[in-house]
């Protein structure tokens, strides 16, 4: 509450102080907006995800969706130079009000080339083709299918060199890598690996490189992209026989409009992509994840990933429209089977949902969504890992 209070009275200095700064600098244009996202609604989790793991449990929630923001946005004069910084705003149950950092850079253009550094989300994984999949992030950490078919890269530090001419775009980013996950966190090596001790170093001689593309023609815009990283792990007294880890991702995005009806898809291959490529991971909970698996003997065995989504959008008004969409993820590595003595060496799980975007007014809309999860059959045996639905309604204010 502390924190909100603060942010609110920054705002609020900020705004008094506002014809002093443009005193100081004529001519430069700030613009500041919000949204405030309330969800309210129903989830529901199979036994095999309770606590006590003997009953289906279904709770109603109310809550401040952590994809709310406050933002200001400032340009320049000349319109060449200019920054964004975005906080993100949520509450849930238990009185746990939170402000997170969402969005903090600055850019450059010179005619058709762009540089931009802060911290920032990238063109793999852009939200240009997202599914509107918007609720229940507070709840369950469930946000546009994002790690259930679409891949969505998070916020990190970064530099990024753009290029956009008419209907071409081209972009390199040298990126904050491990931004994600480390063997070192929870979750961070493939289940049944042998744990590193907690005083081995990991890191990274080189940042990440994220390499893509946009191409637009008529209503079908393509954005397909490329990104690796690698990081290494000290050897010292932990016997090792592998000492380096690479990530990649390859992706192929497509959103395709035509009247009133749109079509966003996307499929992408991967390998130990969570660690660099995951910007929610929450919803996973102990599901396996796109990561490495350490042997006894210190080998490392990639785990490989391949998945995708098809959304349909169909505006019915001009004011009411209706979504659906379903996402897949299947992961695969041999050592599951050869060396955890699994009974599984791939997983599979999906999600699906449908939603009813309403606008109310340009600034209120709702947004009445049913989403389903299933978490796939566990890899050690074979058993269910449950399911989660949540249906409601979210309530959108945008400024």
């Amino acid at each position: 509450m502390k924190k909100l209070f603060t942010v609110l009275a920054v705002v609020a200095v900020l705004g008094l102080a506002m014809p002093v700064l443009a005193a100081d600098a004529p001519g430069t244009n700030v613009v500041v907006g919000g949204r405030i996202l309330t969800d309210f609604g129903y989830q529901k989790q199979s036994k095999e995800l309770t606590s006590n793991g003997k009953e289906d449990v279904t709770t109603a929630f109310v809550n401040v969706a952590g994809h709310s923001y406050l933002n200001a946005k400032f340009t320049s004069a000349d319109k060449s130079t200019g920054g964004f910084i975005e906080l993100g705003l949520g509450s849930k149950l238990g009185n746990t009000e939170t402000v997170s950092l969402r969005y903090a850079y600055g850019w450059w253009k010179v005619g058709s080339c762009k540089l931009v550094a802060g911290h920032l989300d990238g063109w793999i994984g852009t939200l240009k083709h997202a599914p509107k999949q918007y609720f229940g992030l507070t709840q369950s950490a469930k946000l546009l299918l994002s790690n259930w078919g679409y891949i969505y890269t998070g916020r990190h530090p970064m530099v990024r060199f753009e290029w956009e001419k008419d209907n071409l775009g081209f972009s390199v980013a040298l990126v904050q890598p491990l931004g994600e996950l480390t063997p070192q966190q929870s979750g961070g090596l493939a289940p049944g690996s042998t744990a590193l001790p907690g005083t081995v170093d990991i890191y990274a001689n080189l940042p990440r490189l994220d390499l893509a593309a946009q191409f637009t023609f008529g209503g079908l815009w393509v954005g397909p992209g490329f990104g690796i990283s690698q990081f290494k792990i000290e050897k010292g007294a932990n016997t090792m026989k592998d000492d380096t880890i690479t990530s990649w991702i390859a992706i192929l995005p497509v959103k395709f409009t035509m009247g009133p009806f749109t079509a966003k898809a996307e499929v992408h291959w991967g390998q130990n992509n969570e660690y660099d490529w995951n910007g929610i991971n929450g919803g996973l909970k102990n599901l396996p994840r796109s990561v490495a698996y350490r042997k006894a003997d210190g080998a490392i065995e990639d785990t490989r990933n391949v998945g995708g989504f098809l959304a349909l959008e169909y505006k019915l008004t001009t004011d009411l429209e209706v979504t659906a969409g379903y996402g897949i993820e299947k992961l695969n590595n041999d050592a599951w089977k050869k060396d955890a003595g699994y009974k599984n060496d791939d997983y599979t799980r999906q999600g699906m949902f449908v939603a009813f975007p309403y606008t109310i007014t340009k600034n209120f809309s709702i947004h009445p969504e049913f989403n389903y999860f299933n978490y796939g059959d566990a890899l050690s045996n074979g058993n269910d890992n449950g399911n989660e639905w949540m249906a409601g309604l979210q309530f959108r204010f945008v400024f």
